[in-house]
This record gives C-alpha cells, sequence and structure tokens, in this order.
C-alpha cells in the first residue's frame, strides 16, 4: 500500500487492489458462483464491503499519516474484536480473564496510536484510531462466515466478493481522471515509480489479498472464528520487519504496544479454548 500510494489516491490503491484480485481468482473460481444460493447474497454482500470493502479504503488511508508497521500491529487486534462481538452476538459468558484479555489488548492499541507520531499530532492519532476500525469490521465478518456461510466453498465465497468488488474498482478506475494523467505522461521518460506502484499493487491484489483470503476463509471454515482470527498474531512481526526495510522508525513504545497485545489475545484464546 506504501509502495502504491507514490502513485495513486487511497481510493485508487483499493481499486487497483480489487480487479487484481479478481482477475487472480477468475480463472480458479468462476464456476463455484453457481454454488450461492439466493438466501446467501445477503451475508455475501456483508462480507464483501464490511469484511473486505471498508478495511479496504480505511488502510491505505489511514497508512498516509502513520507508518504501515503501526497499521500492521493494529491489525492483531482482530481475535479480540472478532470475540467480543461472538459475545455480543451469541450471548456467550465473558469471563474474568476474557475481559482482562479484551483490556490489555486495547491498551497496546492505544499505545501504538500514541506512539505512531512522535508529536502526538491530532491528525496522526485520528487516522490511528481509524485504523482501528479495520480489526472490527473483521471480527464482524469472521463471524459472519463462520455462522452463516459455513456451508459454502471458500473459492465460492471470495469469488462472489471480488466479482462485486473488481467491477466496482473497475468502474472507479474509469471514472476517476487523475491516475490516467501522470501514468501515461511520458514526455519525460518513462516513470518507474509508476511500474513499480502498478507491481506492488498486482503483488498486493493478487497474493496478499485473494490468496490470503481464500486461505483465510478456509480457516475459518476448518476451526472457529476465533481461532482463525489468530493468524494476525504474526501480522506485528511481518510488518515492523517490512517497516524496518522500509526505513520507518520502530522504537521502544511499539514493543510495549505490541506485547499488550500479544498478551490480550493470548489470555482472550486460552481462555475461549478452556470454555
Amino acid at each position: 500500500m506504501t509502495i502504491g500510494l507514490k502513485s495513486f489516491t487511497p481510493y485508487e490503491v483499493s481499486a487497483w487492489r480489487y480487479v487484481f484480485a479478481l482477475l487472480a481468482i477468475a480463472p480458479f473460481a468462476l464456476r463455484k458462483l453457481t454454488q450461492i444460493s439466493r438466501s446467501d447474497w445477503p451475508w455475501i454482500i456483508v462480507v464483501t464491503f464490511v469484511g473486505t470493502g471498508f478495511p479496504g479504503i480505511i488502510y491505505p488511508t489511514a497508512v498516509q499519516y502513520v507508518d504501515s508497521s503501526v497499521i500492521g500491529i493494529i491489525n492483531a487486534l482482530t481475535p479480540l474484536f472478532t470475540l467480543c462481538i461472538g459475545l455480543a452476538i451469541f450471548r456467550l459468558r465473558l469471563t474474568l480473564f476474557k475481559g482482562l484479555g479484551v483490556l490489555l489488548g486495547l491498551l497496546g492499541a492505544s499505545i501504538l496510536i500514541l506512539a505512531g507520531s512522535p508529536s502526538g499530532s491530532d491528525t496522526t492519532v485520528s487516522y490511528a484510531l481509524l485504523a482501528v476500525l479495520a480489526p472490527f469490521c473483521y471480527g464482524i465478518s469472521t463471524n459472519v462466515i463462520k455462522s452463516k456461510l459455513g456451508h459454502l466453498n471458500p473459492l465460492a465465497i471470495t469469488m462472489a466478493m471480488f466479482t462485486q468488488l473488481g467491477f466496482l474498482g473497475i468502474l472507479f478506475l474509469v471514472l476517476s481522471p487523475n491516475w490516467k494523467v501522470s501514468f501515461f505522461d511520458t514526455s519525460n521518460g518513462i516513470d518507474f515509480m509508476h511500474i513499480e506502484s502498478i507491481l506492488a499493487m498486482i503483488i498486493l491484489g493478487g497474493f496478499g489479498t485473494s490468496l490470503a483470503l481464500f486461505l483465510f476463509y478456509n480457516l475459518i471454515q476448518r476451526t472457529s472464528a476465533v481461532a482463525a482470527s489468530t493468524v494476525t498474531y504474526i501480522m506485528p512481526v511481518v510488518a515492523l520487519f517490512w517497516g524496518f526495510l522500509a526505513g520507518e522508525e520502530i522504537d521502544i513504545w511499539h514493543a510495549f504496544g505490541f506485547a499488550f497485545i500479544v498478551s490480550g489475545i493470548f489470555l482472550v484464546n486460552t481462555m475461549w479454548k478452556k470454555n
């Protein structure tokens, strides 16, 4: 996303991402659409826009003002939100350890939000708070997939989702004049920054979105919603690694925030299994 933003707006990054995700999965899953019944489509639409569409806009917007490594750590809140939403929907009992885990996770996210900017500017804090909405959306989507779409092939869910988002992405790019002018202006020679940005979108859409979500939906159906969402444990490590290579500053506060989030998730997941 950071590389894509060198040439495109946040909305264009999202549009390219979904277009390439559709192109990546269509050859393998187009026929799977016939498995989806009319009663499944309302839930597919919820998963499409709440679980992927909104976060796909939230993250590129937030990453303009907050380091991508911090965004990656905030994404580790997904299991906590998945649990909280599951408790609200299914009226499960919230134990002391689960409650403590949720509080630790939120404390860790708060530390990261404040650490996102050395000056603690209102702008950076606001966009970090915006980023927290994405794992909340993932929590809703994960519970819907497990409870309402568990009978569908994960390829069918993924294909249906990117059919909607991909065509919306194409429509947006056709109507958006901004990227076309800069991308096709070769009066000063080929701009390799644009080529780098589009290659980043191909990787983000094909691997980081299409393939990743198919594997994630498969995991949800094989386990519980909360257990599947714990794959985001590794996200902070990956995000910090790539952020470091990209020259982003990593300090002790990021480590503290990360430690609180992982501790909270550990308590929530351990107590979930025991109950």
